[in-house]
């Protein structure tokens, strides 16, 4: 039997890169690509393969929307599986007997609207499996991304996130180019603008989607384009010719910082991280500064991978022979052992620790209010929290850079106090959302810069309010995101009065069938609620 190559078109709306059809009410296609047999004796079987980076972008959509036929009969076939999808080649199965011919075709039967593709297409699969009717994370955002509710959900309606709400922002608006600064949702998915969403917008939880690879270049294309002409539901505004691009914004690599100009550079690693592990380690570093010195700037660089740094000074409490035996200058010390357990040592340590600074983010450059600084003593020292998890199966390098930078002390006027309120009261239930509850009473007048949380992977929300009082109920804080929990800047200082009480919130998703407790890995729980004032 002799076999030939022929060339077919598909894909949904592709034409000449206008947007528009040829004239005939049928889309002309615009990119092609070829079907052969893989082989002899391989029945059924199927290579797939385009010129330029169509594979991908056709593999992912198959099976919804789009159907392989005949190429003789145009006979549709619903039991086609899909063996393999690479970038080099694409093997269909197809499991409803003898096919008429062994060349195929894919045919798009879903709507050719703008809308109806970035519904069916790019939030379809990338957002509503999270965003459907009874997930958490629906009813933390009030949000429904299925394609029966989508555009009602989206369109013309003020997003649930406090600090967005604030800000005047609604998830899509329908005014064009002014919409698109007003937008929640563009604010959510335009990873390229990362390090700003992050740094101008710590309130506004993660970039999405959560735990998965950002929308292509194409894909955000083609959804700012339809904002900017209005977010219609109906019609076409946008190239689909754009979708072919599958770039994906990468974040930049780590680069370690630079020194500062006048203040402490401190150095951690590079250390190993083992596979299928949690590596969490202190490590005593000595500043050698011979007077007093005043911080008003933390930088922070971690190399991927890592769950929190942190900073702690030794409080006055820790016994000088306990001090010289415990704390030896630039050794690691690791809190869980190879067999899973946690060092006794190593958590006797943790009880003379006075929080400093640190952050759950990849990258931190927190500038203090003018005039305000913390106060380092002669012959300071800081003990390094490093915590890295690896849940590959392959092991890990970890690397942190912390830059302290210092101003005069005749520039100062104002000596900052670290806020440290922690809750170690936990009891989490199994399959139960939990919220728990800790005051605590502000013993001098308060004039807060800067408060953030910190919490592990079951946290929902992270709330801090004032208790009772005229001002009861005030909501001070709040974080949606354990990972990246907002690092909140007030200027004018957030004021609490002496003897008012700061309220914690904090709801678990305990989704395990064991009850989890106050701890110090990833998979046990915290709340706590760190920050700086003067």
């Amino acid at each position: 039997m002799v076999f030939a190559t022929v060339m077919v078109m598909a894909g949904p709306g592709h034409d000449d890169g206008d947007g528009h059809d040829d004239g005939d009410g049928h889309d002309d296609g615009g990119l092609e690509f070829t079907l052969k047999p893989k082989g002899l004796g391989q029945a059924g079987q199927f290579q797939f393969s385009v010129d330029g980076p169509g594979v991908n972008y056709f593999t992912r959509f198959l099976g919804d929307g789009f159907y392989v036929e005949s190429s003789t009969d145009l006979k549709q076939w619903h039991d086609v599986e899909l063996l393999k999808a690479t970038d080099e080649e694409t093997v269909f199965h197809d499991s409803g007997g003898p096919p008429v011919s062994r060349f195929y075709r894919v045919r798009y039967e879903g709507g050719t609207s703008t809308w109806g593709i970035i519904r069916d297409r790019i939030l379809g699969p990338s957002c509503a499996g999270c965003h459907s009717e009874g997930t958490t994370f629906a009813k933390q955002s009030k949000l429904l991304l299925t394609p029966d509710v989508a555009y009602e959900q989206l369109v013309n309606r003020k997003p649930a996130n406090t600090y967005a709400l604030d800000d005047g922002l609604e998830l899509v608006g329908t005014e064009g180019l002014a919409s698109v600064g007003k937008s929640f949702l563009w604010e959510k998915i335009n990873t390229a603008e990362r390090q700003h969403f992050y740094d101008d917008h710590p309130g506004y939880g993660s970039l999405m989607p959560l735990g998965a690879d950002p929308l292509t270049d194409g894909e955000l294309k083609f959804i700012l384009q339809w904002i900017l002409e209005g977010a219609p539901e109906h019609g076409v505004v946008a190239k689909v010719a754009g979708l072919t691009n599958l770039e994906r914004y990468s974040p930049p690599p780590f680069t370690p910082l630079d020194k500062p100009g006048s203040g402490i550079q401190l150095h951690v690693g590079p250390f190993d991280v083992p596979a299928n592990f949690e590596r969490e380690f202190f490590m005593y570093k000595e500043l050698n500064n011979q007077q007093p010195v005043y911080v008003n700037r933390v930088q922070i660089e971690m190399m991927q991978g890592s769950h929190h740094f942190i900073g702690y000074l030794l409080d006055s409490t820790v016994p000088t022979l306990v001090k010289r035996l415990l704390f030896i200058p630039n050794k690691i010390r690791d809190l869980h052992l190879p067999d899973g357990s946690d060092d006794p040592l190593v958590l006797a340590t943790m009880a003379f620790h006075d929080f400093f600074a640190g952050t759950q983010t990849p990258r931190l450059d927190y500038q203090f209010p003018k005039g305000v600084a913390l106060k380092l003593p002669a012959q300071a020292g800081l003990d390094l929290n490093t915590h890295y998890v690896n849940r590959t199966g392959e092991p890990s390098t970890g690397e942190v850079y912390m830059n302290l930078h210092t101003i005069e002390k005749s520039d100062v006027k104002h000596e900052a106090k670290i806020i440290n309120f922690n809750n170690a009261d936990i009891d989490l239930p199994p399959n139960r959302v939990t919220t728990v509850t800790a005051d605590f009473r502000a013993s001098e007048k308060m004039n807060i810069f800067q408060l953030f949380s910190h919490s592990h992977e079951k946290t929902i929300e992270f709330r801090v309010e004032i208790a009772g009082g005229k001002r009861d109920g005030e909501l001070l804080y709040i974080s949606y995101d354990w990972e990246h929990p907002p690092v909140m800047k007030f200027d004018p200082p957030l004021v609490i009065n002496r003897g008012e009480i700061v309220r914690l919130k904090t709801t678990y998703n305990n989704w395990t069938d064991e009850t989890i407790n106050f701890g110090l890995r990833s998979v046990d729980e915290m709340m706590i609620l760190f920050g700086a004032y003067y």
